[in-house]
């Protein structure tokens, strides 16, 4: 890195190679405000806007840098129009005024950077009608009454324009024609076609130089799998097999020395917690012996276990009819009895016991 310090200083002026490379950057951070725009990928918005503002600022500074004060003023915009809808967002020291309201007077400083008159005179007027349709949309009729009140006073507005609004503001009507043609979504549309025009206001060099380190990384991984794929194909052919036959055993008068063993010379999976674990040890007999003599199970208990695992089964309206049948008949706690005089298939007391509480607990005994 010294060395090409020192190569640059001596062949070009340090200042002017930082001021190029920064114009790159601001032409780059630009290029993706732009387009996150178009995305409407607000929260990704605001986070890139911020690298850009700290390098735009960083690169005034800097005295034979290059005007970028068109790209700064159209990102001051974007970012206001894409807080449109937020009246408690402010970019003026006067908390009145609203994102949109803010967003005016940069638009008219853009208004020789807009290709085409027509497209910077629509521009201008969903933005008047979205500052008064925003506040009434969210139910601030005061705030819609004062931002007309500001527009009348620091912007031109016609005459025709001006009095669909008052009467909007006045019968507070969210729905009027005017509103529903003049959207806010339209006014996004407006706005992604002048960012279509301004193309030529940033380069694509830094996209384009990391395009094509990519392409040659792409290259080189499929020429090393490649490789990779021959020499496997070269290993196992019958050919290469008798090379290794014929190689030279060696001379035998070497002393066969061990090689040392490596750390780790086992393949085990250094970052999963399961492969350090040790494997358990076999029982003792005594040991075996210990804990089946105070566990033993006896075989009539074993027997019922098995047989209520295998009699798993929902019970169904005719077995539910059999049961009530025969509480009717002899009672509750009779269940041995009523287990005997009805066909339950291999179900046992308990389970009809079990049962009884289940349809008395949903009223159905």
């Amino acid at each position: 890195m010294e060395q090409s310090h020192e190569m640059i200083s001596s062949t070009t002026d340090l200042h002017t190679v930082e001021g190029i490379v920064q114009s790159w950057m601001v032409d780059y951070y630009f290029t993706q405000l732009c387009r996150l725009f178009r995305d409407r990928s607000a929260e990704k918005f605001h986070k890139t806007l911020k690298i850009f503002q700290a390098i735009v600022d960083e690169f005034e500074t800097c005295s034979d840098s290059l005007n970028h004060s068109s790209q700064r003023t159209i990102c001051c915009f974007l970012a206001r129009v894409m807080d449109g809808e937020k009246l408690d967002v402010h970019y003026d020291r006067d908390a009145r005024i609203t994102p949109l309201m803010s967003s005016l007077p940069v638009w008219d400083v853009l208004e020789d950077v807009v290709c085409d008159p027509t497209l910077h005179d629509s521009v201008r007027t969903l933005l008047i009608v979205q500052c008064v349709a925003v506040c009434i949309k969210k139910g601030n009729s005061q705030m819609a009454k004062d931002t007309l009140q500001w527009l009348e006073k620091e912007t031109a507005i016609p005459e025709k324009l001006h009095g669909k609004l008052t009467t909007i503001v006045n019968k507070k009507d969210a729905y009027d024609q005017l509103l529903i043609i003049f959207t806010y979504n339209k006014l996004l549309e407006k706005v992604d076609t002048f960012l279509d025009t301004q193309q030529d206001l940033s380069s694509d060099f830094l996209v384009e130089a990391a395009s094509k380190v990519v392409q040659a990384r792409q290259k080189r991984s499929d020429k090393a799998s490649c490789e990779e794929d021959n020499g496997k194909k070269t290993s196992s052919s019958p050919e290469s097999k008798k090379s290794k036959e014929n190689e030279d055993p060696g001379d035998p008068e070497v002393v066969n020395i061990r090689p040392k063993k490596k750390l780790l010379s086992k393949q085990i999976e250094l970052w999963k917690p399961d492969s350090i674990k040790k494997e358990p040890r076999p029982l003792r007999r005594s040991t075996v012996c210990r804990v089946s003599r105070r566990s033993s199970i006896p075989p009539v208990a074993e027997s019922n276990i098995s047989a209520t695992n295998r009699s798993r089964r929902k019970w169904t309206s005719e077995e539910d009819k059999m049961l009530k049948s025969g509480v009717r008949r002899h009672g509750e706690g009779k269940w041995a009895v009523i287990l005997n005089e009805f066909d339950f298939k291999n179900r046992t007391s308990v389970m009809i016991k079990d049962r009884w509480r289940t349809l008395k607990k949903l009223h159905l005994a």
